[in-house]
């Protein structure tokens, strides 16, 4: 029984060595602008601790502003179309920490991790796009596309302005997500504690709702709402022609506006309430 448990303290110990070990850098208050050469990307992936703000241009550059001594920890590689950029060493103290990118058309995909925060000035032209955000990530962009896929997890937070032929947002665990969004079609499935605040108008929209997540959307004007709102969710919906309602458990559903009403289901201690 010995033997067995030697490995896992191993592990442990090296774990320990490892990151206690690892280098950790002071800026010297120099700030530099370094353009990095890269190869065409379609994909970025944003890993750490990262300011990161995109540029909607035709030619796609990659310039990282910091500390003169800190660039060399400031990692950007293209590999199989993905950008990413990434922190070498511990990072104690700087002066300025700013990687900008400019992006394109081509661009298909984002992803942000740990505690990344991403933000673009003007509008990303891009006819389909994927936005992933995982940990306690940080977004804020501007968004004019045809299709679009939004997945928050964690803790992340996202604010957009959007406009688009569709949307599809997937927000989970403890995620939020904020902004303006006028689309033909958005539909959502918003998961645990998450919190979605929008407003704008759709033409269809399609809702579900389950733990204990909730929607915010009597700003947001849609046509023909259809909603599945479950367990202990709130949403807030705001229909102007129709809606068709499926609610059980202890979910509660408050309704603005004067829609025709399909009520298709209704069970347990679910509520449905009008609003002004």
């Amino acid at each position: 029984m010995k033997t067995i448990y030697k490995i896992p303290l191993l592990i442990v110990l090296f774990l320990t060595s490892f990151l206690s070990a690892q280098e950790k850098i002071k800026g010297n208050k120099e700030v530099t602008r370094e353009n990095r050469n890269i190869s065409n990307f379609d994909k970025i992936e944003i890993i750490d601790n990262l300011d990161v703000k995109l540029v909607y241009n035709a030619d796609q550059s990659v310039n990282v502003e910091t500390d003169s001594n800190l660039q060399s920890s400031i990692i950007t590689s293209v590999n199989n179309g993905m950008l990413s950029v990434s922190i070498q060493n511990k990072i104690v103290n700087k002066k300025e920490l700013m990687v900008h990118i400019n992006v394109n058309s081509s661009l298909k995909e984002i992803n942000g991790y740990n505690k990344s925060n991403i933000e673009s000035n003007n509008s990303l032209n891009i006819d389909t796009l994927t936005i992933n955000s995982f940990d306690n990530c940080d977004i804020n962009l501007k968004l004019n596309s045809k299709l679009l896929r939004i997945n928050s997890k964690k803790i992340s937070d996202l604010k957009f302005e959007i406009l688009s032929e569709q949307v599809f947002i997937n927000s989970e665990e403890s995620s939020s997500i904020k902004g303006t969004i006028d689309a033909v079609e958005t539909i959502f499935s918003l998961i645990d504690k998450s919190v979605v605040n929008i407003n704008g108008s759709t033409n269809v929209f399609e809702i579900e709702t389950l733990g204990n997540s909730t929607f915010k959307g009597k700003d947001f004007t849609a046509k023909d709402v259809v909603i599945n709102a479950s367990n202990s969710s709130n949403a807030y919906i705001k229909a102007t022609k129709s809606i068709d309602i499926y609610t059980k458990n202890s979910a509660e559903v408050y309704l603005y506006d004067n829609p025709k009403i399909t009520l298709s289901e209704f069970f347990d201690k679910s509520s449905i309430y009008k609003k002004e």
